[in-house]
């Protein structure tokens, strides 16, 4: 699997590579370039590998919760074994490519998760611990790991935040990424690989999860 990150641009030629669907959704968001950017950047991924030009592929959504075609996971039609997922936060995008599996890329913020709520609405009782030992400097971006791979697992997995983050319990903030419990109605039915996602940007943090059998090596590529 390979995850790639570039910052979000103003760039009026990135919207020419979108179809007019994305355009259009892009105006309905609170920051279109980011979105912008993302959905250039997944279909210039794509494009390498599929060796078709970005502004002539076509994707579906699929939700797996409601079964709307509407909304959901990109799928890139034509090719049924290429999973991708998006993420943008703050100054950043990033896409998740995979052929061994659903795959879900999720990027945070560290200033987003700096609330007083935090632990209540996203960790688990047995997670909540893990925290007591982490400085205070740092806890902004643990709290932005842990958040972040929680996020990673149930884009994977298609659920998204219909699933309560708190049913999805992750490793610790100085742990390695993992899937610790799975607590959701329905079993995800295939092993969850957990990886952070190592980025020359300070202030973020991100994770991608593959469902897959099989374990996957990691490419992170930046620019």
């Amino acid at each position: 699997m390979s995850v790639h990150a570039r910052p979000v641009s103003s760039d009026p030629a990135l919207a020419d590579l979108l179809d007019s669907d994305e355009r259009e959704r892009s105006t309905r968001r609170g920051n279109p370039p980011r979105y912008i950017t993302a959905h250039a950047l997944l279909r210039t991924v794509v494009a390498d590998l599929t060796g078709q030009a970005p502004h002539e592929l076509r994707f579906d959504r699929r939700c797996m919760t409601c079964g709307s075609t509407a909304h959901g996971k990109p799928v890139v039609r034509g090719h049924p074994s290429l999973h991708v997922s998006l993420s943008y936060a703050g100054s950043l995008a990033l896409v998740g490519v995979s052929a061994a599996g659903e795959v879900g890329v999720d990027v945070e913020e560290a200033a987003d998760a700096d609330y007083d709520g935090f632990d209540t609405t996203t960790l688990a009782a047995e997670e909540v611990d893990a925290f007591g030992v982490v400085a205070a400097y740092r806890l902004p971006l643990a709290r932005a790991q842990v958040w972040a791979r929680k996020e990673a697992v149930l884009k994977a997995t298609g659920h998204g935040l219909v699933v309560d983050p708190r049913e999805v319990v992750v490793s610790g903030p100085d742990q390695d990424a993992a899937l610790v419990d799975w607590r959701g109605e329905h079993p995800v039915g295939t092993a969850v690989h957990l990886r952070d996602v190592p980025l020359s940007v300070d202030g973020y943090a991100a994770a991608v999860a593959v469902l897959c059998d099989e374990p996957v090596s990691l490419e992170v590529v930046e620019g």
